[in-house]
C-alpha cells in the first residue's frame, strides 16, 4: 500500500514536466480542423484576404483566436485581423406635405370604379374589384424651399390612436405632373395592434425613390382596408442609409424546430451578431411576431422584441440591429398568426474580417481554422504594417490573395481539442482524486483489520 501511494505521488510530480514539453511544441496545420490554400501572384511585403463565411461558421471561438496562416513548410505567419464594417448613418427625416384627397366609389358597367380628385382639378380613375377596398387616399409633396434632390428610402407615417386593432395595406405611386403615375410599391403593410400594455406598430413604407423638381415630386398613397376614422397626420421621408452588404457576413441559421406558429433556429457556436435578418418564408406574407434569443444552447431564453416580418412584392423586413453580443439561438413565435409549412428565414449578420499577413518562406500559403486548444495570435494592424508605410500600403492598395482549394486538415476532432495546460490540469485532478480514493480505501482496510483483530480476541 505504501509503495502504491509513492508511485501515484511521483506520477503527479512528473506530469507537469511532460506537459510543459508538450505545450512548447509549435503550431502546425494539422492542429486545425479546416483550411484553404491562397494563390499569391507576384511579390509583396503584405497580402490580404477577406475571410469567407465558412470560417465564421466553423471556428470554435467567437473572437477568431483559432485562425492561423501557414507557409508551405508548415510555419506560422504573422497576421492581423481588421473589420470591414462601415459607419452606419442614422436615417435623416425630412417632413413632407400631406393632403387628404376626396375619393368617390361607383359602379361602371358592373365593375368597381374609384375617382380620386387632385388639387387643381385633376382626377385619377382607378378600376377593378380591388378598388372597392380603398378607404382613403393621400397626396404627399416635397416641402417648400427644398432645392436639392431628396433620396427617399422609407416613408414614416403618423396617425392618431384609434382605440382599436387594425391592419391595412398601401399602394404607392409617384408623379411629376399629377397626371401620369408610376407604381412604387404595392400592398405595403401598415398596422397598429395593442395587447395589454404592449403595442405593435408598423408605420414605415419602403419607397426607393428620389424626389426633385425635375423628376417625381408627388407621391400618391391609396390605403386599403383601414378603419373609416383612420387619417395620416404627418409623413416623414427617411434618407438612404449606408449599404452594409460588403461589411457583413450573412450566416444562415439552422432550423431546429418548426411548428405552425413557433420556430427555433441556432448556429453551431455563439456568434457576435450585429444584426438579424428575418423574413417570411413565403411571398406576400405579413407576420406579427415575438422574438427571443439566448447566448448559449444551455442558457435560458431572453426577450428581444416584438416586430412585424413582411415580404410583399420587392419589399421585405428591415434587419434588426444588435450590439454584437453573443447569440447562439433564436426563437420566433407568431402573434395571432400562423405560417403553416413555411416558417420564417433567419440569417445572422456578423462583421466581416480582413486578414492581413506578412509572407515568409515559400507558398502556397494556407489559412487554417478550427481548434478548441488555440490561443490568441492575431496582432494589431500597426504591428504588421509600420506607421511609416501606412500611406503607401492601405487596405485599398494591398494585393488580394485569391482563395483556392478548401482543405480538411486535422478534421472535426480538433473542434473539441484541449490545450496541454488544460489536459495537465485534468490529469492532476484525476491523480488527486485517485490519491484520495486510495487513501480512503487504505483507511477502510486498516479499520477492517483492526475490527477483525478486536473481534478475534476473547
Amino acid at each position: 500500500m505504501k509503495g502504491l501511494m509513492s508511485f501515484v505521488v511521483m506520477a503527479a510530480l512528473w506530469l507537469p514536466m511532460g506537459g510543459y514539453a508538450e505545450e512548447t511544441l509549435p503550431d502546425s496545420p494539422q492542429d486545425y480542423a479546416f483550411g484553404m490554400t491562397l494563390v499569391t501572384q507576384g511579390a509583396s511585403p503584405f497580402w490580404q484576404v477577406a475571410l469567407p463565411t465558412q470560417v465564421y461558421e466553423q471556428t470554435v471561438w467567437p473572437d477568431l483566436r483559432d485562425v492561423r496562416v501557414f507557409n508551405a513548410q508548415g510555419e506560422t505567419m504573422p497576421f492581423a485581423l481588421t473589420p470591414q464594417q462601415l459607419t452606419q448613418q442614422a436615417p435623416r427625416p425630412v417632413a413632407l406635405k400631406v393632403f387628404p384627397l376626396d375619393i368617390t366609389h361607383e359602379k361602371r358597367e358592373g365593375q368597381s370604379s374609384l375617382t380620386v380628385k387632385m388639387p387643381g382639378g385633376a382626377q385619377i380613375q382607378l378600376n377593378g374589384d380591388e378598388v372597392s377596398r380603398i378607404s382613403q387616399s393621400f397626396l404627399v409633396a416635397l416641402p417648400d424651399g427644398l432645392k436639392a434632390p431628396l433620396a427617399v428610402a422609407q416613408l414614416r407615417l403618423a396617425w392618431p390612436t384609434l382605440g382599436q386593432n387594425w391592419q391595412a395595406k398601401v399602394d404607392l405611386y409617384a408623379s411629376d405632373d399629377l397626371k401620369n403615375w408610376q407604381t412604387i410599391a404595392q400592398a405595403a403593410p401598415l398596422m397598429d395592434l395593442t395587447a395589454g400594455n404592449d403595442r405593435l406598430k408598423l408605420d414605415t413604407l419602403s419607397a426607393g425613390v428620389t424626389l426633385s423638381d425635375e423628376g417625381p415630386r408627388y407621391l400618391l398613397m391609396t390605403v386599403f382596408d383601414a378603419p373609416s376614422s383612420f387619417s395620416v397626420q404627418s409623413v416623414e421621408a427617411l434618407s438612404s442609409t449606408v449599404d452594409l452588404t460588403n461589411a457583413y457576413s450573412y450566416l444562415p441559421a439552422r432550423k431546429e424546430k418548426a411548428e405552425a406558429n413557433l420556430a427555433v433556429y441556432s448556429w453551431a457556436n455563439p456568434q457576435p451578431l450585429r444584426a438579424l435578418s428575418l423574413n417570411p418564408g413565403a411571398e406576400s406574407e405579413v407576420l406579427p411576431v415575438e422574438i427571443d434569443y439566448r447566448h448559449r444552447a444551455d442558457e435560458p431564453w431572453q426577450h428581444l422584441q416584438k416586430t412585424v416580418l413582411y415580404r410583399v412584392s420587392d419589399m421585405q423586413s428591415e434587419p434588426i440591429m444588435l450590439n454584437g453580443e453573443l447569440i447562439q439561438a433564436i426563437r420566433i413565435k407568431g402573434i395571432n398568426t400562423s405560417w403553416g409549412d413555411t416558417p420564417p428565414e433567419v440569417q445572422g449578420l456578423r462583421v466581416s474580417q480582413t486578414l492581413v499577413f506578412i509572407p515568409q518562406g515559400a507558398g502556397p500559403f494556407i489559412v487554417a481554422w478550427g481548434n478548441k486548444a488555440a490561443k490568441p495570435q492575431a496582432m494589431a494592424l500597426d504591428m504588421i504594417i509600420p506607421e511609416k508605410l501606412r500611406t503607401r500600403y492601405t487596405l485599398d492598395t494591398l494585393p488580394v490573395a485569391t482563395e483556392a482549394d478548401t482543405l480538411t486538415l486535422g478534421g472535426e476532432a480538433r473542434l473539441t481539442a484541449t490545450d496541454p495546460a488544460e489536459r495537465r490540469s485534468r490529469m492532476m485532478t484525476m491523480l488527486i482524486w485517485g490519491v484520495l480514493v486510495i487513501g480512503v480505501l487504505a483507511l477502510a482496510w486498516v479499520a477492517l483489520r483492526l475490527w477483525r483483530e478486536v473481534k478475534a480476541k476473547p
